[in-house]
């Protein structure tokens, strides 16, 4: 799953293994004994500067949304926090043979809030939710599920591929129409309770489940807490799911707290205000130096970038690969990462970022490194040429002006977009930055909104490094039909469509990493010429947590996996 984000752990886009190392603050952790018993009661509050946007998890597109559905809905998988490897979680899972059917069947105790058992009809209908959705960017996801393209197209009014046993409701296979390397991850899909969505997705509804009013009064859940109020801009509160199938949780209430900015977040840890969530680099030696906090820092799932509206008509440069190249030369994203992210950071010149397999080792990329004179020489061979005012300007006379837009309270990727700003009004480009709300950001991003020229946004990305709803051509955004998706810079190239999809479905039918990674490197190779990213850097997460927090052990593919272990050491 990928998503937008807007801050490490608050709230993102949604896109080797890695494991947590904690670092104490100012004080020595306290020793808990492996077999202290686990005390009941109080509340973790996270901190976040991003509002959520729905608990619907077929709609979420950004990691604050994902967090409050991540806690009340469970999946049927679950990958490990440090390797991403998938585990059994709702449901077992079994492969045939020749890697097109895919058996499930649901835990015998899993169960909903509602007591009513979980079964193979509640995975069907997330399945179903899905296909139905208009407004979902996950069709992608299951596009090789027999009979699932003709469902959503509305040529059929049910999923051929998808048969659940008759004489055991909570197993059920599902066949696929071609080897598909990524379906272990992407059939986890989204378990809905099918006696509060199932009215959503009859054989006469349309598109009824993207405004159904569960979507953000969540009534039945799996996970171990429960939807109780979201007060708008301010906090989503959950209380513990008494019935949970893997045991009650040990703290009483999950609150999902809104802040003004990353500095809120940091202060309200000092003060203990706030039982855990991530700062930023600039924080870090401060926050050292509190003896009630613990720090946990580990590689990102995920990377920071500056993405191009290839198709803009007023930034109209940016059509140009020169043009991006130039942008590319003419940011001094080193420095950025040393006086910015104070070293925090990756430098990334691809999409897969070093915590994933297929981060690409086996091909030379273009580093970028800054150049200023080649920036403009790029600049003058692709038309723009200095202007009476100093400002570049085309051919025909059009001015180079860029607005680079970003989240706003998140003080690095302001910073970022000031830096790129003036470093690009040295190579006579009339460049802004342009701070705004991050939900609105995300939803012109989704919708192909034309007015963006240049945003400052990141990845949160999945265990499985298929990027096809990112950068296949056919995940580009279409206005006119009201199509949303992530391909919101408008670039496509046959060559780079033709490695995802050998990828995802091999012709040989081989899905070893050895042979997927390879067409990734030709998938990368590509992005990197071709920059329609600059794709900025990778953080460290720095995961900041009270002394009193137990059993909190995130990394760098979950950090509320074991919530329901979590507990508070009075």
């Amino acid at each position: 799953m990928r998503r937008l984000v807007a801050v490490l752990g608050a709230a993102m886009l949604v896109a080797v293994s890695c494991s947590s190392s904690g670092t104490p603050g100012g004080g020595a952790s306290p020793s808990v004994a492996a077999t202290e018993k686990p005390q009941q009661g109080g509340r973790v509050i996270e901190a976040t500067i991003s509002d959520i946007a729905t608990m619907q998890p077929v709609l979420v597109n950004d990691t604050a949304s994902g967090r409050i559905t991540g806690l009340i809905y469970d999946n049927i998988l679950q990958v490990d926090y440090k390797t991403g490897e998938p585990k059994p979680r709702l449901a077992s899972a079994t492969v045939s043979s020749d890697s097109l059917k895919y058996t499930f069947e649901m835990n015998a105790k899993a169960v909903w809030s509602d007591g009513k058992p979980l079964i193979a009809d509640d995975w069907l209908t997330g399945l179903k939710a899905v296909g139905k959705s208009k407004k979902t960017v996950r069709k992608s996801t299951f596009k090789d599920v027999v009979g699932f393209t003709d469902y959503s197209d509305g040529k059929a009014t049910s999923i051929s591929g998808v048969a659940i046993d008759p004489a055991n409701n909570k197993k059920w296979t599902v066949t696929m129409a071609k080897v598909s390397c990524s379906a272990i991850i992407d059939l986890i899909g989204y378990t809905l309770p099918t006696q509060v969505f199932g009215k959503y997705v009859t054989d006469s509804s349309k598109d009824e489940i993207d405004t159904a009013p569960e979507n953000t009064n969540p009534t039945v859940v799996s996970g171990p807490f429960k939807f109780t109020e979201w007060r708008k801009g301010d906090q989503v509160i959950l209380d513990k799911n008494a019935t949970y199938w893997q045991g009650a949780p040990n703290i009483d209430q999950y609150v999902y707290k809104v802040v003004a900015n990353q500095t809120a977040i940091t202060n309200g840890l000092k003060t203990g205000e706030i039982t855990w969530g991530t700062i930023q680099a600039k924080d870090l030696a401060d926050v050292q130096t509190v003896a009630t906090v613990k720090i946990d820092k580990y590689q990102n799932l995920g990377y920071t970038f500056i993405g191009w509206n290839t198709a803009s008509p007023t930034a109209v440069g940016l059509a140009d690969k020169r043009v991006r190249q130039a942008l590319a030369y003419g940011i001094d994203m080193d420095q950025v990462i040393k006086a910015v992210v104070f070293g925090e950071a990756t430098k990334q010149v691809s999409h897969h970022v070093p915590v994933q397999w297929a981060y690409p080792t086996g091909v030379q990329l273009e580093q970028y490194k800054y150049d200023k004179a080649k920036a403009q020489s790029l600049l003058k061979d692709a038309g723009w040429t200095p202007g009476p005012d100093g400002i570049l300007q085309n051919a025909a006379g059009k001015k180079f002006n860029l607005t680079i837009s970003t989240n706003s309270g998140n003080t690095e990727r302001e910073t970022l977009a000031t830096v790129a700003a003036e470093q690009y009004k040295q190579l006579g480009i009339n460049a802004k930055a342009a701070p705004e709300a991050f939900q609105g950001l995300v939803t012109k991003l989704t919708t192909g909104d034309s007015t963006l020229e240049a945003t400052i946004i990141g990845w949160s990305l999945g265990a499985e490094p298929d990027p096809y709803s990112i950068w296949h051509s056919s995940q580009i955004p279409d206005p006119a039909k009201k199509v949303e998706g992530f391909g919101f810079t408008y670039f496509k190239d046959p060559a780079m469509d033709k490695a995802i999809e050998e990828a995802r479905n091999p012709s040989n039918g081989d899905c070893t990493v050895a042979s997927r990674k390879k067409q990734y490197e030709t998938f990368n190779k590509i992005l990197n010429e071709n920059q329609p990213y600059n794709f900025g850097y990778a953080n460290n997460v720095l995961a900041v947590s009270q002394q009193s927090l137990q059993s909190f052990k995130p990394g760098s593919f979950s950090a509320i996996y074991n919530v329901n272990e979590w507990w508070i050491k009075k």
